[in-house]
């Protein structure tokens, strides 16, 4: 948005009453409210089947899992590919819906670990976080954590949405350490490594160099004249 800021606070209604939720938006606004808070309210969760019948359910038809990741939009767009690489013939069978339901639940279910790993692995103090640790983990997470422990690894799944290294810096950046590292690692000399650490430094910052402020950006492709 050009002519206004977004900004919202997303709470547990269990931990924090609406009232306080609002004081705490608005006591963070980078300038004055536009309009009053208001209160949205949400589950959780995914449909069974996204095709039933001759009915696929795509985007928050098909389900919602929470606004942390703001992961929506990829998978509207992960439901219409998924729709074109299995468009139905003229009589589509049980077996097709069954696949074609069977990769949507996995996906979801695998976005729906990478925003757990958040919460389990907070180190915040409060009820609500001391709470999130506490909450049994999916099968298919507490294994990713369990691999990534014992050997630093992360196995990719087809069409993941967050690539290893995203899942890396939730780990890392959340103190879970790996107890191992891949033994091809100790071919390479610590000079050889540090050559190839100051190369990545260098691509990155010259790549950045190179980038438009967002500001200059906006102005060049893009202007409205309703900048706030």
């Amino acid at each position: 948005l050009q002519h206004r800021v977004g900004n919202g606070h997303v709470y547990s209604s269990r931990h924090i009453s609406d009232d306080e939720a609002a004081a705490a938006l608005l006591a963070n606004l980078p300038g004055e409210a536009l309009a009053d808070p208001r209160p949205l309210r949400f589950t959780a969760g995914r449909r069974k089947a996204v095709w039933a019948g001759n009915v696929i359910a795509i985007g928050l038809s098909r389900g919602f899992l929470e606004p942390l990741e703001s992961t929506s939009i990829h998978l509207i767009q992960t439901g219409i590919e998924r729709l074109i690489d299995r468009l139905p013939q003229r009589r589509p069978g049980a077996a097709e819906r069954a696949a074609f339901n069977a990769d949507a639940r996995a996906e979801m279910e695998r976005v729906r670990d990478f925003i757990i790993l958040h919460y389990w692995a907070n180190g915040r103090d409060e009820p609500f976080w001391r709470e999130r640790r506490g909450v049994p983990l999916p099968d298919s997470l507490a294994q990713r954590i369990a691999l990534w422990r014992e050997a630093g690894r992360i196995v990719q799944q087809d069409r993941d949405l967050f690539t290893a290294l995203a899942w890396q810096q939730v780990l890392v950046g959340q103190g879970v350490m790996p107890e191992a590292y891949h033994p091809l690692a100790d071919l390479l000399s610590p000079a050889d490594r540090a050559a190839f650490i100051e190369t990545t430094r260098k691509a990155v910052t010259g790549a950045a160099a190179r980038l438009p402020l967002h500001a200059d950006f906006i102005a060049r492709h893009c202007p409205t004249g309703e900048v706030a």
